[in-house]
């Protein structure tokens, strides 16, 4: 046989084994890429998207789905809408279904609940594979967020079983936070089915918490108790943290504390007024305890550490500076450590806490107590620069746990531009800008704004105030303040002025706090800020005080000079403000 007819002989036999290698292997990618877009992903955007123009037909629509799936998750809604509304009419179920699914987690992104809920009604949930039945869940905890909380909470019922044992903790932990912010009037009125056995076991924890959390003795016997009860129960397998630390409640000795300061250095204007504060509410606490003071302006931390570990110290309170909490944070310490400042990244440790008063602290609970009052649209006004942006960004972050859209802003700049302003007539409009959040979500407000919360000093507020009362559309919300704008000896011109707006202030300064007003009155009373840091270093005595309650026992709470002080499940305090308003020129306390 000539060379050429043997190849051509081999060739014709090999090419029907060619073909249908090449078409198998089409059908296994179609098959693989088929049951994807019901599982996992592990690859980015641009991956799907490159696949997309190399595929056609039913492959090509999977690699479009997974590439929006990818496209939310990288906060590209625009793109991953652009795709889905040019994807067919017409698709075969399992396409079909992930293309709803999509849909609601886009909308969920946008924070458009109610369009989320539409979505989810359109999909078989039974249909769905074991990891496109968590994204269901998860869109419908999102989209119940601040609507219906049993809802909500059979989401969070129904999500758990899927989840990966690492993510179980974090849901355990969501669900009993929800759990715990039922009121008794909701809860007396919740429908729970026969068969809900699960949802009814978490109220009968939910309760037990309730009936025992004042004595810490009685609340580990009665969750053990439900534990030995419903052995099988995800939150007996996975306590909550918050009751896990209940549990393990060993009162730590706080008899030697190193008080770290900066007494010298950066900050040396504010750690002896904070030593001061503490020293005060030391002495009318009639403690014994030794506290002994450590300059952080003096020394490396480290060394400071050592010598304080050396010289007999059972607990930390301190430092102040960020940069030196975040290091002592990373320290291999095991001492109670409470510390004055907030690292930019929280690291869970059961032996530190922080405490800090930050415009952001304010901020959020400024935005809780707006919320409470049945408040939908907010708009922050606030100071152009650093803490004006960090104020409204840590206001529009709670804001959209509420699940009721966004929270807008509007900057102003300096003084005397809002007198050139006023001078001439102009109003101030109550319509902002959206406020982009940690997660890339920015939202859309709800309707017209019904709250105005502003972030200013008392000369800027006496301003800004009457160039809202000009604009019409400002006079039906609702004003609130920051305690930047509260100074004593206010004349009554201003008092009148302000007229139904409410402020924000810690407790020492508007009288709830008489004792270490009084003690403190003498030095600081011209003087608010450096007021605030003597309040801040009383508090640092109690929480100190109670540091094994407050990093340990769920729900436990300090009355202090700054506000009422707890702790959330890493330990950042978290401060509630009383609230005042001006009425027909006095401050009386909102209700």
């Amino acid at each position: 046989m000539r060379l050429i007819t043997y190849l051509r002989t081999k060739a014709s036999q090999a090419l029907p084994i060619v073909l249908a290698a090449l078409f198998l292997a089409g059908c296994q990618n179609l098959k693989n890429s088929t049951d994807s877009i019901q599982g996992d992903i592990s690859q980015k955007s641009p991956y799907y998207l490159q696949q997309i123009d190399q595929s056609s037909g039913d492959a090509k629509i999977n690699w479009q789905l997974l590439a929006v799936r990818a496209l939310i998750i990288e906060n590209n809604t625009k793109q991953a809408s652009d795709i889905l509304n040019g994807l067919p009419n017409m698709l075969p179920i399992a396409q079909d279904q992930e293309r709803q699914l999509l849909r609601a987690e886009l909308a969920a992104k946008r924070q458009d609940s109610k369009d989320a809920q539409l979505w989810l009604k359109n999909i078989k949930v039974g249909d769905l594979s074991n990891v496109q039945k968590a994204r269901y869940y998860q869109v419908e905890v999102l989209a119940n967020q601040g609507r219906d909380p049993l809802a909500q909470l059979r989401a969070y019922i129904n999500l758990e079983p899927l989840v990966s044992d690492q993510e179980r903790q974090s849901v355990v932990d969501q669900t009993w936070a929800l759990l715990t912010q039922f009121t008794p009037a909701v809860l007396n009125t919740l429908v729970i089915n026969a068969d809900e056995y699960t949802l009814s076991s978490w109220l009968e924890l939910l309760q037990a918490y309730q009936n025992n959390k004042a004595d810490n003795q009685m609340l580990q016997s009665a969750i053990k108790d439900w534990q030995n009860r419903y052995s099988e129960h995800p939150a007996s397998k996975t306590l909550p943290s918050q009751l896990s630390r209940a549990l393990g409640f060993q009162k730590s000795s706080s008899a030697n504390i190193a008080l770290m300061l900066p007494m010298s250095g950066p900050g040396k204007q504010f750690g002896p007024t904070i030593q001061d504060g503490f020293n005060t509410a030391k002495a009318l606490s009639k403690s014994d305890s030794q506290v002994k003071v450590y300059d952080t302006g003096s020394k490396p931390l480290a060394e400071l550490l050592a010598q304080a570990e050396q010289e007999g110290a059972t607990m930390i309170v301190g430092p102040l500076l960020k940069k030196e909490v975040e290091q002592l944070a990373a320290s291999p310490s095991t001492l109670s450590i409470l510390a004055l400042n907030k690292p930019e990244k929280i690291a869970d440790r059961i032996n530190v806490c922080y405490f800090a008063l930050s415009p952001e602290d304010e901020a959020r609970d400024a935005a809780r107590h707006i919320f409470a009052q049945g408040k939908t649209s907010p708009l922050i006004i606030a100071p152009r620069g650093d803490l004006g942006t960090r104020a409204a960004k840590a206001f529009a972050e709670q804001w959209s746990q509420n699940g009721t859209g966004a929270a807008q802003v509007q900057y102003f700049g300096k003084l005397g531009d809002l007198k050139e302003a006023i001078a001439g007539g102009a109003g101030m409009r109550s319509e902002g800008q959206p406020i982009t959040l940690e997660s890339g979500v920015t939202g859309v407000p709800t309707g017209p704004v019904d709250a105005i919360y502003i972030i200013a000093t008392q000369p800027e507020l006496a301003l800004i105030k009457p160039m809202l009362d000009i604009s019409k559309a400002s006079r039906s919300a609702s004003i609130y303040a920051s305690s930047r704008s509260y100074q004593a000896g206010a004349g009554p011109d201003f008092r009148f002025e302000m007229e139904g707006v409410q402020f924000s202030e810690i407790p020492m300064l508007v009288g709830l706090s008489p004792a270490l007003a009084q003690e403190g009155g003498a030095k600081y009373n011209g003087d608010y800020s450096q007021f605030r840091l003597y309040g801040m270093g009383a508090d640092a005595w109690e929480l100190a005080s109670h540091f094994s309650e407050i990093r340990q026992l769920p729900d436990f709470q300090v009355t202090g000079a700054t506000g009422i002080l707890s702790a959330d499940n890493n330990c950042v305090i978290n401060r509630q403000l009383p609230w005042i308003q001006y009425r027909q020129g006095q401050l009386v306390p909102v209700k």
